[in-house]
């Protein structure tokens, strides 16, 4: 059996292990990345896209994934070290998995933003930047349908032109919908990789750091996708919501 493979076994059992207060407590810890990323963390983005070797963007994504899979699985490999020594008690494993969890996700909305960057997306506003750090995480390499059904179910219908333009109060809505789907779907698998780091020396320096490597480079893979494919090319903080019509300008036959 592949490290790789090992670790996804252990991820899935722990995943059905993860009571509700722990990943609530969990959960926290990786909003408030998401926040702080999304509203802090754009113009690093950008400049780390810049600096980025490559003269085409697959050679940039492709650098841009090596470097954050070697970081984070390292990460991964380092806390889970940590966590399995003999001193280390519940309260302090706990502590150490919120703070791999949080800190994960942060440098996962970095990769997203800069992937984002790289894709040429203009000046996005705070909530624009969330919104694609959610829909890649939540939804993976259905991003792009994840995102649009949710920018159907906030509204009714869009008047904007051109209709790819995405009005500022939807998006708004979407993030609303966004965030409890975070905690169900992304928040409990990674929440079981953080608290797998604690398992016996050796698996859990195993699972924290192939998982984080393959993680990785999954979330790189969708976010390229999500970037290329993306249905909505800009926000309009002019446009309104409008009852009888689908995103796309197209009039809802009921």
């Amino acid at each position: 059996m592949r490290f790789d493979d090992k670790a996804r076994e252990w991820v899935n059992r722990m995943a059905t292990r993860v009571s509700a207060a722990d990943l609530e407590k969990l959960s926290r810890s990786m909003l408030a990345s998401i926040d702080q990323v999304s509203s802090s963390r754009w113009e690093a983005a950008v400049s780390r896209a810049a600096a980025l070797p490559g003269d085409v963007r697959p050679e940039k994504v492709k650098a841009l994934t090596d470097a954050f899979a070697r970081e984070l699985g390292a990460f991964g490999a380092g806390v889970g070290a940590a966590a399995a020594a003999p001193v280390v008690g519940t309260a302090a494993t706990m502590m150490a998995a919120a703070a791999e969890l949080a800190w994960f996700t942060g440098r996962a909305g970095d990769l997203v933003l800069t992937v984002a960057a790289l894709h040429g997306r203009p000046a996005p506003t705070v909530d624009e930047r969330r919104a694609w750090v959610l829909a890649v995480l939540i939804y993976g390499g259905s991003a792009r349908d994840g995102f649009a059904r949710t920018v159907h179910e906030a509204s009714t219908g869009l008047v904007a032109a051109p209709s790819t333009r995405l009005p500022l109060s939807t998006l708004q809505t979407v993030n609303r919908l966004l965030t409890p789907r975070l905690v169900r779907r992304y928040g409990a698998r990674r929440g079981a990789i953080a608290l797998g780091t604690a398992l016996p020396v050796g698996i859990g320096a195993l699972v924290g750091g192939s998982a984080n490597y393959v993680a990785v480079r999954s979330l790189a893979r969708h976010a390229d996708a999500f970037f290329a494919r993306m249905p909505y090319s800009a926000i309009d903080t002019t446009a309104i919501d409008v009852g009888g019509m689908l995103p796309g300008g197209s009039v809802d036959p009921e």
